[in-house]
């Protein structure tokens, strides 16, 4: 009976475990996405900036 209890207990832990090990790479994958975005956005920003200051000369 305890064993059960125990097993049942270690295997929630796990669960929570994994969830969290989820939420965490989840939270790093969108912060890799939300970075390369914004780098490119900044890249294309700053090469029409740039153009647009090469034609004014």
């Amino acid at each position: 009976m305890t064993l059960l209890l125990i097993l049942l207990i270690k295997s929630k832990l796990l669960r929570v475990k994994m969830s969290l090990l989820g939420s965490v790479i989840g939270l790093i994958l969108l912060t890799g996405f939300l970075l390369s975005t914004g780098l490119l956005t900044l890249v294309a920003g700053g090469a029409v900036a740039y153009g647009v200051n090469q034609n004014k000369a």
